[in-house]
C-alpha cells in the first residue's frame, strides 16, 4: 500500500496573490481520475433517468390522451350539475277550485303500509326505467360506443370492465350517468352501490344515482358484481347510459353462461 502511494503521481498547484508567498497544493492524480469517473457516472445516470422519464410520459399520454381534457370537463360539468340541482324550485301545489279553505294537513297519498301489510295495485312493483326517462327516436345513432367488454373472476366476484367511447372525438364530450346490472337466475346486482330503488320507488333504479361520466374520447367502466356461488350463475350484464337530462343514450346487453 505504501509502495503504491509512492508511485502515484502528484499534481502540484501554486497560487500567487499580490506577489506574496505562493500557496502550494498537492493533489494526487488518482483523485482527479476518481472525480472524473464519478462525474461521468452522474451524467450517465441523469441521461438514462431523463430518457426513461420521457418514455414513460409519452407512453402514459398515448394510453390516456384524453386524461387532462376529461378531468377538466368532469370538474366543469360537476359544477354545472350541482348548480342546476340547487336552483331547481320545488313543484308548485295545484290551486283549489273551490272557495273553501283547504286543510294543509290533508293529503291524497295512501298511508305507508306497515310490516306484513298486503300492498295493492302496483305498489312495490318495479317497471325498469322511471317515467322521466326519455328514449331516443328509433334509427338515431347513439353518441357513444361500448366496446371490449371483459369479465374476470376474483373469488366469488365478477369484475366487469368496458370501454365507453365517444363517437366524434375532438367535437366536445358526452356527459351523463352509467348504470350496470349483473343478473343471475335468482339475483340481481347493480353498479354503483345505492343505484337500486326500494319498493317505494316506481322504477328498478334511479339513473341520477348512476356513475357520473364525462368522455371526450374514451373511458373505462369497472363494475364488481357478486358474490356468486359459482361462475356459471352469471347470466347477463346490462349497461345503461343516460345523459344529464335523463335521456337514454344507449343500452348494451352482454350474455354469459347457458
Amino acid at each position: 500500500m505504501l509502495r503504491s502511494e509512492k508511485n502515484d503521481k502528484i499534481l502540484t498547484v501554486q497560487v500567487y496573490h499580490e506577489n506574496l508567498n505562493p500557496r502550494t497544493f498537492k493533489v494526487p492524480v488518482h483523485w482527479i481520475h476518481r472525480a472524473s469517473w464519478f462525474a461521468w457516472g452522474l451524467l450517465t445516470l441523469t441521461l438514462v433517468s431523463t430518457v426513461y422519464a420521457v418514455r414513460e410520459y409519452y407512453s402514459e399520454r398515448s394510453a390516456r390522451p384524453e386524461l387532462v381534457t376529461e378531468l377538466e370537463n368532469e370538474v366543469q360539468n360537476l359544477k354545472i350539475a350541482l348548480e342546476k340541482k340547487t336552483t331547481l324550485a320545488p313543484p308548485s301545489m295545484p290551486a283549489s277550485s273551490g272557495g273553501a279553505p283547504t286543510d294543509s294537513k290533508a293529503t291524497d297519498t295512501k298511508p305507508i303500509p306497515g310490516p306484513g301489510t298486503t300492498v295493492e295495485g302496483k305498489d312495490g312493483v318495479w317497471s325498469g326505467l322511471a317515467e322521466q326517462i326519455t328514449v331516443p327516436p328509433a334509427g338515431t345513432d347513439p353518441s357513444i360506443h361500448m366496446e371490449d367488454a371483459r369479465v374476470e373472476w376474483q373469488g366469488k366476484y365478477a369484475i366487469f370492465t368496458l370501454n365507453v367511447m365517444y363517437r366524434d372525438p375532438g367535437k366536445g364530450s358526452q356527459q351523463g350517468h352509467l348504470v350496470a346490472l349483473g343478473r343471475s337466475n335468482d339475483r340481481i346486482f347493480a353498479h354503483p352501490e345505492g343505484v337500486l330503488n326500494t319498493s317505494s320507488g316506481s322504477a328498478l333504479f334511479d339513473a341520477n344515482r348512476g356513475e357520473y361520466f364525462s368522455v371526450a374520447r374514451f373511458r373505462v367502466l369497472k363494475a364488481r358484481f357478486g358474490p356468486f356461488e359459482s361462475n356459471d350463475q352469471l347470466r347477463e350484464i346490462q349497461v345503461f347510459a343516460f345523459d344529464l337530462n335523463n335521456k337514454l343514450i344507449k343500452v348494451q346487453t352482454y350474455k354469459y353462461g347457458k
